[in-house]
């Protein structure tokens, strides 16, 4: 029997739970009167693990949020069917488009795991449709929930300030380079959005969609500032490319080994780093390109 990925309690009634697949994070929040889930994924046997330590907590309600739309983020609903949802505006109608592609990478990924995935894929509207600044209270908890575009137009921070805490979807990992949707300005604009935050120390602890929790105000604005000049370097050699006359894929070309601040690139990141090349490219000839479909994961 596959051993349960571990969780990682942060005090004050939040624990993360990590899964095997992709290192993500899915994060509760607990309490008697009304517990938080974000992120609920992303093998079967980890929601069973996730329905099961939600269970024990007996809560009165429970609200589900989903930072964003991509597929590893949005599988948790058929174990809690009765909960409460909450997710960007944009989120329903994303997935929508995407349902046959979401249910195809969960069942392949499954199998890949040594499971299987049963519970199919249904796309939802969720109960709580938020978007811009958003201030909510669920029970004890002060949430704070900021658009945060730039690697998916329906993603969304949730920041817990009583406790200087960011959930920060799929960005600021410790195992990914940023990866765009479209030009690289959006993805700039929320990044320098969340740096006073964690310069005035209201972010003590942040929490990336995959990878590790960065603790402390030192940490948190290693992460930003390190995301931050990755693509403020990526745009302007794009744009230098561009004034010397090359290509999208001349672009690319010169860019491949473009320092990404973390040291030699694993294939993977590469693809990743290649792609965003082409799409900053884009952003400075046109208003960019639409949501890129990902392969592996989004």
């Amino acid at each position: 029997m596959k051993a349960a990925a571990p969780w990682t309690d942060l005090g004050g009634d939040i624990r993360v739970r990590q899964s095997v697949a992709f290192q993500m994070n899915s994060t509760v929040l607990f309490d008697r009167e009304h517990a938080v889930l974000v992120d609920p994924g992303v093998l079967a046997s980890e929601l069973d693990d996730l329905a099961r330590v939600v269970r024990e907590a007996e809560s009165a309600a429970l609200t589900l949020v989903f930072t964003h739309a991509h597929w590893d983020h949005v599988l948790g609903l058929p174990w809690w069917p009765g909960a409460d949802t909450l997710a960007h505006d944009r989120c329903a109608a994303a997935l929508r488009s995407d349902a046959k592609r979401i249910l195809r990478e969960i069942e392949t990924l499954a199998t890949s795991h040594g499971e299987s995935w049963t519970r199919g894929f249904v796309p939802f509207r969720p109960s709580r449709e938020v978007s811009g600044l958003h201030f909510a209270r669920l029970g004890p908890w002060r949430l704070v929930f900021r658009d945060a575009p730039g690697h998916c137009a329906s993603q969304l921070t949730l920041h817990l300030p009583d406790r200087g805490v960011l959930i920060a979807a799929d960005m600021l990992s410790d195992i990914e380079i940023p990866t765009l949707d479209g030009p690289c300005a959006p993805y700039l604009r929320t990044l320098r959005d969340l740096l006073p935050l964690a310069e005035n120390g209201a972010i003590e602890t942040l929490i990336p969609g995959h990878g590790s929790i960065a603790h402390g105000r030192d940490a948190v604005l290693g992460r930003l500032r390190r995301d931050l000049d990755y693509l403020e370097r990526l745009e302007r050699e794009v744009g230098k490319a561009r004034r010397a006359g090359l290509s999208r894929e001349g672009a690319r070309e010169r860019l491949s080994e473009m320092d990404t601040g973390g040291g030699k690139m694993e294939d993977s990141a590469l693809e990743d780093h290649l792609q965003n090349v082409i799409l900053a490219y884009d952003g400075l000839v046109s208003a960019g390109p639409g949501p890129r479909s990902r392969a592996r994961r989004s």
